[in-house]
């Protein structure tokens, strides 16, 4: 929505013009009229958005009781029995859409791809360290509820994508899919809007601007290297729910990110949509449950040029495509082939391979416990690595 940016600048500069919040005049018609205008494309924008956001709530099956051992007579209750509390009692919700099954977890996620498809957070899905709840479900913003199955996870960056299975509706309600914008044109000072769904009648919207850009493209080693950052305080339930441009359009999705070994809830993380997008059509062709790893961390070209410098850069040896190998992690199976930080990879599976996002598609098409043929290239020589994907180690974890 293009005249939304006009109306930002054109209210910040009637702002400055008025005095800002301590001018003594009236606003002034001006003033109104841009501020209205600005709450028109804000509305505009969530109008457009809250129909492909979804609360996705999990529940496990309840574990079988023992009978009582009691010898109390008929009708009376065991003196160790749990009184009801006073107020209100009622059967629970849980109860009557699911006997014999209790809640486990929720988070905020949206339609992708036709519709029919969920990005959401991982966390709510787990039980234990590989197990999935029992029930899988979404609620639409119409208040519909969507039985759905687990296509693919990726573990490390907590995502997971979704299917819908059962519409107890019998038929498909509207089901409009978010369309992915590109988190690599937006500047520092951008604005952006954060949506979720928690479970319960609450919704969340945040606005605030783009405060961090991913410092990487490649994952492997350092994890908050390659998430955007957001001047926005997320709800712990939104979580799982996409980050929007000025255009209605998915930059990102909502992520936890603890530092120092603490949730953050002073700014909003997204996991930006160049790798969202990347991983989701990856994910959900290949049916990943676990996170494949070869043991490299990757440069593309353009970071080089960044952190290094561009004149290092241009001075380089390098092919004509490829990306740099920046760490190489022992032991592991690039290690075990030789493959060394300096080294460019060139091709994967027959693939040319241009940037991190590249690889890493790759990565997941090909799948943990599958042969996949590497071509490399060092000092001007080209050499061919025949590895096999194993799942990412504990002590691999990305820092």
């Amino acid at each position: 929505m293009p005249s939304l940016r006009l109306h930002v600048v054109t209210a910040l500069a009637t702002f400055a013009a008025t005095g800002g919040a301590h001018a003594q005049t009236p606003v002034a018609p001006v003033a109104q009229s841009t501020a209205i205008n600005l709450q028109r494309d804000f509305l505009a924008i969530t109008r457009q958005v809250l129909p492909s956001v979804v609360c996705v709530r999990t529940f496990v099956r309840d574990q079988p009781q023992e009978a009582p051992t009691t010898n109390a007579p008929t009708g009376v209750a065991p003196t160790n029995a749990t009184t009801a509390p006073n107020g209100w009692l009622a059967e629970t919700g849980t109860e009557r859409e699911y006997p014999g099954f209790h809640p486990h977890g929720s988070a905020s996620g949206f339609l992708v791809g036709d519709g029919t498809d969920v990005l959401t957070s991982l966390q709510p899905l787990r039980v234990g360290d590989e197990g999935f709840a029992d029930v899988v479900e979404i609620e639409l913003h119409t208040g519909q509820h969507i039985l759905c199955e687990v296509v693919g996870i990726e573990p490390t960056l907590q995502l997971a994508v979704l299917h819908t299975a059962v519409f107890f509706s019998w038929d498909q309600p509207p089901m409009p899919p978010m369309q992915f914008g590109d988190s690599e044109l937006m500047e520092l000072g951008s604005w952006l809007l954060a949506f979720g769904d928690p479970a319960g009648p609450e919704r969340f919207l945040g606005t605030g601007l783009l405060a961090g850009k991913p410092a990487r493209d490649c994952y492997q080693e350092l994890l908050s290297a390659m998430y955007m950052q957001a001047t926005i305080a997320v709800h712990p339930g939104a979580y799982g729910g996409p980050l929007v441009d000025l255009d209605g359009k998915c930059v990102g999705m909502l992520s936890r990110m603890e530092l120092g070994g603490a949730l953050s809830t002073t700014s909003a993380w997204a996991l930006p949509s160049k790798i969202l997008q990347g991983l989701y059509e990856s994910i959900r062709a290949a049916g990943t449950q676990r996170s494949p790893w070869l043991g490299i961390s990757a440069m593309s070209r353009a970071e080089i040029a960044t952190t290094r410098g561009l004149a290092t850069f241009q001075a380089m040896q390098k092919p004509k495509h490829g990306i740099l190998l920046e760490n190489v992690f022992d032991p592991s199976p690039a290690f075990a082939a030789g493959l060394r930080p300096g080294d460019f990879l060139t091709h994967m599976a027959g693939v040319e391979i241009h940037a991190p996002v590249d690889f890493q598609r790759q990565l997941y098409l090909a799948g943990v416990s599958r042969k996949v043929t590497l071509r490399s290239w060092r000092d001007g020589a080209e050499t061919t690595q025949e590895l096999t994907i194993e799942a990412r180690p504990a002590a691999a974890k990305p820092k």
